[in-house]
């Protein structure tokens, strides 16, 4: 896929990635989303989770620039460093929430990450130069890291373990 031009460029990214995950998610029966090994000890229902709060921080971070402040990434008290660490955080605050719980939010979060998108104009978007704390890199990507890309790798993951259990 090129990379995106437009606004709307960006939102059909989105929905062809969500869609493409969402496909996978139905070919699955309840009981394989819990059952652990699909990247490590995670479950479906681990990944849909940690995929939540990633488009939840992301939200956070697109809101905080719009108002002109640079967001504390990628969460408060972590560096990049501790990104294991807080993917383990993020695993250990979910694990106990049931199946349907995730679901829900990830649904919720997602509508709002696709409502925050909606709001932003293309300078927004695409001008490297518009917010200065992503010295020089255009938002875009940060939107993609955390919705389209994110939704395809984790995808991928999912479909390749779905198929050799």
């Amino acid at each position: 896929m090129k990379d995106p031009d437009t606004k709307q460029d960006v939102l059909d990214l989105i929905s062809i990635e969500w869609d493409a995950l969402q496909a996978v998610l139905q070919d699955l029966n309840p009981e394989k989303m819990t059952q652990p090994g699909v990247v490590g000890v995670w479950t479906v229902k681990d990944i849909l989770a940690h995929i939540t709060t990633w488009e939840g921080l992301m939200i956070q971070w697109l809101e905080e620039s719009l108002r002109g402040e640079t967001p504390n990434r990628p969460a408060p008290g972590s560096t990049w460093e501790d990104l294991d660490a807080l993917n383990d955080q993020i695993y250990q605050e979910n694990r106990d929430k049931t199946f349907d719980e995730v679901q829900q939010a990830l649904a919720e979060t997602h509508q709002q990450a696709v409502r925050t998108v909606e709001t932003m104009d293309e300078k927004d978007l695409f001008d490297p130069d518009r917010f200065a704390w992503r010295e020089g890199d255009p938002i875009w990507h940060l939107v993609a890291g955390n919705m389209w890309w994110h939704y395809k790798e984790h995808r991928k993951s999912i479909a390749e373990w779905a198929a050799s259990s």
